[in-house]
């Protein structure tokens, strides 16, 4: 069975590869992406946007491969 990061991190990619593909929708038709073009202009909300969707692709493969762990608990 897959673990849970795994499934989450996979997930996390997806939908980070998916944003990148279609960046100047979400510039355009987000409240989040037309706040980045009013604060940095119009290339630099795209290249904020691309920015912290590579960073949620980074976040994502590094917990489905396992070197960022969740915090577990302790079970009583």
């Amino acid at each position: 069975m897959i673990a849970t990061q795994t499934a989450m991190g996979v997930l996390v990619v997806g939908m980070c590869l998916v944003g990148i593909w279609h960046n100047g929708w979400l510039l355009e038709n987000s409240r989040y992406g037309r706040r980045l073009v009013i604060w940095f202009g119009p290339i630099g909300g795209r290249r904020a946007l691309f920015g912290l969707l590579i960073a949620g692709v980074v976040f994502g493969t590094l917990l489905a491969t396992d070197v960022i762990r969740p915090i577990h608990w302790a079970k009583r």
